[in-house]
């Protein structure tokens, strides 16, 4: 799957989760995750895990070296 097609539906499974309809004690854990970190947001990260799902990375360490070294 080339980068295009990726991005896409990594956008499109995005698209699908509603952060507003959650829960309140969801929405606060969510804003202390972002508070406490500076570039890396809630949704960067859970961008970041649906890339590791369409890819089908084996492990932390794998979605590592596959975005270090693409």
């Amino acid at each position: 799957m080339d980068k295009y097609k990726t991005k896409m539906t990594i956008n499109k499974w995005f698209s699908y989760i509603s952060l507003e309809t959650l829960s309140e004690s969801s929405r606060q854990t969510i804003s202390q995750f972002n508070r406490y970190s500076k570039k890396l947001t809630f949704k960067k990260v859970l961008k970041l895990f649906l890339y590791a799902i369409n890819d089908e990375t084996d492990s932390l360490r794998h979605l590592d070296q596959q975005l270090v070294n693409p």
